[in-house]
């Protein structure tokens, strides 16, 4: 049964690195954001992002394609568009699924 939390934001990845690595949450806070533009670069130019023990992110272009419109019933043309995917590392998912041994996502309640 899924249930369902709260999004990580930016801003709390941010406040976490500055706890971890004792840096000030304004500094992290430029980690992260130049962390997240040089993956959308990559991404952008049609490479694909590995984080090893993490995952990989490959950008993807979807073709055009004929949809319907549920609303009116009418024919219509989707498209072609970029997307992005990603496939989680092995060990991820072990750790992710694991249900002894360290947590990757700490309890947020409360």
């Amino acid at each position: 049964m899924r249930q369902k939390k709260g999004a990580l934001t930016r801003l709390e990845i941010s406040q976490r690195i500055s706890l971890e690595l004792g840096f000030s949450v304004r500094s992290s806070s430029k980690v992260v954001g130049s962390l997240f533009k040089v993956m959308e670069q990559a991404l952008n130019s049609d490479e694909i992002v590995k984080i090893v023990r993490f995952g990989t992110f490959s950008p993807l272009l979807k073709k055009s394609r004929k949809g319907i419109n549920p609303t009116t019933g009418k024919s219509i043309l989707i498209p072609a568009r970029k997307t992005v995917s990603f496939k989680p590392s092995p060990l991820l998912k072990k750790r992710v699924n694991a249900q002894k041994g360290p947590q990757i996502l700490p309890d947020r309640s409360g």
